[in-house]
């Protein structure tokens, strides 16, 4: 596998490209299908993915340890063996990709009872799970292929044809609303413009020659080592999975209306999951450097690694982060209307332990690269446990507020098992050096909130305009977050932190 030039420059450039439309694309998905479908229908839709998303579980960690073994085998230059495994891997994707079908079929014929919707919505919610049934054996082959492009530093590749899905969907939103489409309608071509990314993967792993054929094969005794360590790291996926699935799925049973509770909960969550997925890309920007990184076993280029991009990292987390905690219920306003600004708080609160847990992506990638995870598993059961209990307890009073309170407090814990524990006793990491990397651009972005603090600035402002209050809210958010931007560069440039793009590149 060829080495690329400008590898995190690149990736992060696809990357935030492909989130930015998604993101897009999920600011205009809420509010129009809002409109369009209703209150109700709309949150059969997202019960419906909640289910399917949780259902990841079943990749029992080879998503991570197949990208892991094959960066190592191409340093080690091993086509041929990538090739057998990668084969055997597609092989094991049907295993799942039929458990993951069955399922759905459970809850589709005798899942009724689950939830605290009516029969009328259980019926709905029946033909979604039938759809994503059927689609199940293409989309999760689509993650073999997906694998060996990341592996070989082409994740830029793969958020190419992520953007071309988004602008798909795109167009299937105003279709939908402009046809006047019924809600199964809408539902099966989304679903199919998910699975379809299949075709361009494996025609670029081909083309490529990072496997010889797209045929299933059965090379198990060398399959095993990337299975078994995949194993050794089902317990995280899981107990990662459920923490972060779970939520939804809990307010569709727990609480007095599920599909009411669960639109409100995907109101909140647009924000932050586009937040998570942009840097949550990161680990997969990562993992093929810290996995080489492991394989030469040089510490002092590790420490370098992570003192920068922790540093980095922290500062984009931040930018993104920032504008939504200052402006919170102005953005929801602007969102989905006034009657539901009171969601802001839960907003601004998610985003800020979001700054707490994106900050240590490169320490988690080296984490993973290690193999050494018994202590990060015994955390992340835990305190999954706990935000569990928490959301369940408090979903009737708060619903979406027990979920952002459930998540808080299960990143909370690992962090702080993170800094207490793993890097001193795993990967004999200096926590002091980590820290600072991550509190000095922290501090400076808690500093830069202190002049759009002191102006107050309010939608008012705007009068003169005759905007609708939607535009007034969007332009407030704008001048705020404009503001608390240029304070925090400057602080940032003053203080010496504002990367270059020369570091960034390295």
């Amino acid at each position: 596998m060829s080495s690329r030039n400008n590898y995190y420059l690149s990736s992060f450039f696809w990357s935030t490209v492909s989130k930015l439309l998604n993101a897009v694309w999920g600011f205009i998905t809420v509010p129009l299908l809002l409109g369009y479908f209703g209150k109700a229908e709309y949150g059969i839709i997202a019960i419906a993915t909640s289910w399917n998303a949780y259902m990841h579980l079943l990749d029992l960690g080879m998503n991570t340890g197949a990208v892991k073994f094959f960066s190592q085998w191409a340093a080690k230059g091993d086509r041929a063996k990538i090739s057998r495994v990668a084969r055997t891997n597609i092989t094991f994707y049907m295993f799942v990709a039929l458990v993951n079908a069955l399922f759905l079929l459970a809850l589709a014929f005798w899942g009724e009872p689950l939830f605290s919707i009516s029969h009328e919505e259980f019926l709905e919610l029946r033909i979604c799970f039938f759809i994503l049934a059927l689609f199940t054996v293409i989309s999760w082959g689509a993650t073999s292929f997906n694998q060996l492009l990341i592996a070989d530093k082409q994740l830029d590749f793969t958020m190419k044809v992520q953007t071309i899905q988004t602008v798909l969907k795109m167009a299937l939103i105003f279709i939908t609303i402009k046809g006047e489409m019924l809600l199964i309608q809408y539902f099966f071509w989304l679903t199919l413009i998910i699975a379809l990314a299949i075709v361009p993967y494996a025609w670029k792993c081909r083309r490529d020659n990072l496997i010889d054929s797209v045929k299933p094969a059965m090379y198990w005794s060398e399959f095993k080592t990337v299975l078994v360590f995949s194993l050794s790291l089902f317990a995280l996926s899981l107990f990662q999975v459920t923490a972060s699935q779970s939520r939804p799925i809990i307010l569709s049973i727990f609480s007095y209306n599920g599909a009411d509770a669960v639109a409100d909960f995907k109101v909140v969550e647009v924000i932050p999951a586009f937040i998570i997925t942009l840097c949550g890309s990161f680990t997969s920007i990562f993992l093929p450097k810290t996995s080489e990184m492991i394989v030469r076993n040089d510490h002092d280029e590790i420490m370098a690694f992570l003192k920068k991009w922790t540093s980095i990292t922290t500062i984009i987390v931040c930018v993104l982060c920032f504008p939504f905690i200052l402006s919170n219920s102005t953005i929801i306003t602007a969102y989905v209307g006034e009657s539901l600004s009171h969601l802001g708080r839960w907003l601004a609160l998610w985003c800020i332990f979001l700054i707490l847990q994106l900050h240590s992506t490169p320490a988690f990638s080296l984490i993973v690269a290690n193999g050494k995870t018994k202590a990060l598993v015994y955390a992340t059961g835990i305190s999954c446990l706990i935000s569990i209990i928490i959301n369940a307890a408090l979903c009737k009073r708060v619903p979406v507020g027990s979920a952002v309170i459930g998540y808080s407090v299960y990143m909370t814990i690992l962090v702080l098992v993170y800094y207490i524990y793993i890097y001193k006793r795993y990967l004999n990491l200096d926590r002091w050096v980590l820290a600072k990397s991550f509190i000095k651009p922290l501090l400076l972005a808690v500093i830069a909130c202190v002049v759009p603090y002191l102006v107050r600035l309010d939608v008012s402002m705007f009068d003169s305009l005759n905007l609708v209050p939607r535009w007034s809210n969007v332009l407030l958010f704008g001048v705020n977050s404009a503001i608390w931007l240029l304070c925090y560069f400057v602080l940032l440039k003053v203080f010496g932190l504002f990367p270059s793009i020369k570091s960034v590149r390295q």
